[in-house]
């Protein structure tokens, strides 16, 4: 078989494309279909996986698309039987141009959806694309309703090009549907889709990866567990942090943000509420003190499903433990004037030691602290039972802090 289409049969690559987009496409609404029943069941990763699959074929299929076009102009199709009605040649090339329009359409605005929620898209976890728009809720909606509505419209033209073509090859026995077809572009075919219907329909039963050796968290004291969902900080007794001034920090200038990884692709949000008290100086690091609060129960991370996720018994379990603690008084200078402090983390109940690196800059009027951590959610505990599973979900988190505040006297 040829390369390039001759004047009476396609060649072997406009077959591969054709085939291997209409394996693609079946995949598509078998994944929609699976995503939806999963979001019935309750099974958000299962979801999660599906709809991250589903975004990464319509990638491949916008890409295959731009392929099929660009092959076309270099290499046009055979014509059309001249013994065809016009009516009939018309509805051809108009059925033709609307699948083209479609196939580029569908991942378009599925990618302009997922962007408008706050997923960047990632294809196959091997590289995230760019977001073509700012989160919007309302965006979202309005993409949603017209990805299923294209959705709906190319199932229907779908079903119209495969009945025609079957009538042109069982009624009219004309060559039509004989010219796109090889044993070769059929065996492609069938093992592309059986490959991935297989692969996608059997996500929810793998097992969760093995994650890489994590540190053992401990469980607190009941009385520092108990303290530590006080509402106010009151920062362990120590006479030395006396003698250092107090930071007075301006919260609407202050920040805690976090970025992680979800299906290949990451994300970031902040905690707004939290409190904290910090005494700090630099030819006094035996007598400072970081005692931060976290209220857990509050997330943006902007998209509203996710952060209710991140709520639930698997994850931060706020119902019962709705704060975080984060202390320290152990600092050591680097040789760079930044510093390292090693402090426990608390959450859901477990002390884990974690590593913050900071600078602080209180050169101007106020003190600015800038600062990084990175969280091993495992070791923490958050993220538990499918979710450990580090295919779809990152096993760390980095966090930065930006903290402004003035010395209180």
């Amino acid at each position: 078989m040829a390369l390039k289409n001759s004047a009476t049969s396609y060649g072997w690559l406009a077959q591969l494309l054709h085939w291997s987009v209409a394996a693609l496409i079946v995949t598509q609404f078998v994944l929609g279909k699976l995503a939806e029943r999963a979001a019935d069941d309750g099974s958000k990763f299962t979801q999660l996986a599906l709809l991250a699959n589903h975004k990464s074929v319509g990638i491949t299929i916008l890409m295959l698309a731009l392929l099929r076009v660009g092959w076309r102009f270099l290499a046009p199709p055979p014509a059309l039987p001249t013994a065809m009605p016009g009516w009939q040649i018309l509805a051809s090339k108009l059925s033709h141009c609307l699948l083209y329009i479609l196939m580029f359409a569908l991942p378009v605005t599925g990618w302009l959806m997922s962007s408008a929620s706050a997923y960047t898209v990632s294809w196959f976890n091997l590289f995230e694309l760019p977001d073509l728009v700012a989160p919007s809720t309302g965006l979202k909606e309005t993409l949603l309703d017209a990805h299923h509505l294209l959705a709906e419209t190319l199932f229907v033209l779908a079903a119209v090009h495969i009945v025609a073509a079957l009538k042109h090859h069982v009624v009219d026995k004309d060559d039509i549907l004989r010219r796109m077809m090889s044993p070769a572009s059929l065996g492609v075919f069938a093992v592309l889709l059986l490959a991935t219907l297989w692969s996608f329909a059997t996500i929810d039963t793998k097992k969760p990866a093995a994650s890489a050796a994590v540190v053992v968290p401990r469980s607190l004291p009941a009385e520092t567990q108990e303290r530590r969902q006080t509402a106010v900080i009151e920062p362990d007794s120590n006479s030395n942090e006396k003698t250092l001034p107090a930071w007075d920090i301006d919260y609407a200038a202050s920040r805690i943000e976090f970025t992680a990884e979800q299906a290949g692709a990451k994300f970031t949000g902040v905690w707004p509420l939290w409190r904290a008290e910090m005494f700090f100086a630099e030819e006094a690091l035996a007598q400072s003190v970081f005692d931060v609060l976290l209220h857990v129960t509050k997330v943006d991370s902007r998209d509203a499903e996710r952060d209710a996720t991140l709520m639930e018994p698997e994850w931060f379990h706020t119902e019962k433990f709705p704060r975080a603690r984060f202390v320290t008084n152990k600092f050591k200078e680097n040789p760079d004037g930044s510093f390292t402090a090693t402090a426990t983390l608390s959450i859901k109940g477990l002390g884990v030691p974690v590593q913050f690196d900071f600078t602080v800059d209180d050169s101007a009027r106020k003190v600015i602290l800038n600062g990084t951590a990175r969280l091993d959610r495992l070791a923490l505990q958050v993220g538990t039972g499918e979710w450990a599973d580090l295919e779809w979900i990152g096993q760390y988190v980095d966090v930065q802090v930006h903290v402004e505040a003035r010395l209180s006297e």
